[in-house]
């Protein structure tokens, strides 16, 4: 009988299933400056408001590919965008119009049309212990 309820106490617990996410970013202009990784589990402010970013990440780059993993991250649905921050103000450089001029690119290397590429379009399943993805910046 001990053994049937703690069996069924068990049943009922939830275990959350992790992993690790590589992004490796390529087509860098320049060694100069950093590369910002943003990501995001839902459209609120993606991709030009990383202040709601699930997490956020910047690494120093010296060549004209660079990643970073996302680590002990809940399988889920997510985008990242990824940007060449030569400047290293940690902000998306806009030009007066607001269009990027520095890197930027998206999960799935989707484009925006009339605006910013959409989360829809740049949403992926993550949902392997160890999944990579490839984010090629756009120079406009």
């Amino acid at each position: 009988m001990f053994f049937l309820i703690a069996n069924l106490s068990f049943k009922n617990q939830t275990f959350t299933i992790k992993g690790n996410l590589k992004v490796v970013v390529n087509n860098i202009s320049s060694g100069k400056g950093q590369i910002g990784f943003y990501l995001f589990n839902s459209s609120n402010g993606f991709p030009n408001h990383p202040e709601n970013a699930i997490l956020i990440a910047w690494v120093k780059t010296n060549s004209i590919s660079t990643e970073y993993t996302f680590t002990n991250i809940e399988m889920g649905t997510y985008a990242v965008c990824a940007f060449h921050d030569k400047n290293s103000d940690k902000k998306i450089g806009t030009n007066w119009v607001g269009i990027p001029n520095e890197g930027i690119g998206v999960s799935n290397n989707v484009k925006g049309r009339f605006g910013p590429p959409k989360f829809d379009d740049a949403k992926f399943a993550f949902n392997k212990s160890e999944q990579t993805i490839t984010i090629s910046l756009k120079y406009l």
